[in-house]
């Protein structure tokens, strides 16, 4: 008799228990990236931590590549992906679309401390600034122009937007002749370095990894302050047990050959824990209706 009621009791537990804690692991895993760099680029790296995944939890893992950021995004909010590489903006993004349903599992270890950098045309001699105040000064007697990358991008838009209204007290096209949006990071130093912009902002390691060529015409103006950013994020229906899984995988990305090869890309020497509650703040200034442009 006592063995039943313990029985009924655990059957009992077992349906009260939230659905994610009782989830099979999925047959696959697909990721899905803010398009920040090439697609080719994209594929190669975000297929070696694929791979890297797979080898580690046993379950088939794939890189699927997205054309823009609010589809990546979506893409994890409606379970077409299960894991997405996502920026802070995107971050806060889609936990505003699933709240306790996403779950921030791991970031790199630049990420809590990331900068974005202004970058000035070589050709008209945008010289290097104390303060995004200065810039602002010298793009209205130039008649300089500008550009960031996604209006969803983090390190490419709302923190040098937000920066730069903070320093110069005006809006970034209130300053510039014209203001655009170039779509990725790598785009943008093209650009800028070619002279179809005469200033851009990017993110770090994306100006990092660009040719000596964009980096000699398109030199940096300006360092940002110190900001959070990107991490990987995952559905809870994925399962306590995978999602587990797929951190263990993420910690010791830096101990395989494609994990190496993958955080050189990302600027990175490895992954460290994060938590959703460090994204939160972007939460709160998107929900307050901060000014992300036009």
């Amino acid at each position: 008799m006592f063995k039943k009621v313990l029985a009924a009791l655990g059957l009992f537990a077992l349906l009260l228990a939230p659905a994610h804690l009782l989830a099979k692991a999925p047959e696959k895993i697909t990721i899905v990236a803010i398009p920040d760099d090439s697609a080719e680029n994209m594929r190669e790296f975000f297929g070696l931590i694929a791979k890297h995944i797979e080898n580690e939890t046993g379950i088939k893992t794939e890189y699927v590549h997205v054309e823009n950021y609010a589809a990546s995004v979506t893409a994890l909010a409606t379970g077409r992906a299960q894991l997405a590489w996502f920026g802070a903006v995107t971050t806060a993004q889609a936990y505003m679309m699933m709240r306790d349903e996403l779950e921030v599992v791991a970031s790199r270890d630049i990420d809590k401390e990331f900068i974005s950098y202004f970058i000035g045309h070589k050709g008209s001699n945008v010289p290097q600034v104390n303060s995004l105040a200065e810039l602002a000064e010298a793009a209205k007697a130039n008649n300089w122009t500008f550009t960031f990358g996604s209006k969803s991008s983090t390190s490419s838009h709302l923190m040098p937007r937000s920066f730069f209204t903070d320093q110069s007290g005006q809006r970034p096209e209130q300053a510039f002749r014209t203001v655009a949006y170039s779509g990725s990071h790598d785009v943008v130093a093209q650009k800028v370095a070619n002279g179809e912009f005469d200033v851009g902002a990017l993110g770090q390691p994306p100006y990092d990894r660009a040719s000596d060529a964009i980096k000699t015409n398109a030199p940096i103006i300006y360092e940002t302050p110190k900001f959070t950013n990107y991490c990987f994020a995952t559905r809870t229906d994925l399962g306590r047990e995978t999602i587990d899984a797929v951190h263990a995988a993420l910690m010791n990305l830096h101990t395989s050959t494609e994990g190496k090869k993958a955080l050189e890309y990302l600027g990175s020497e490895r992954f460290v824990d994060a938590d959703m509650s460090e994204w939160m703040g972007y939460v709160e200034l998107i929900e307050s209706g901060v000014d992300i442009g036009n």
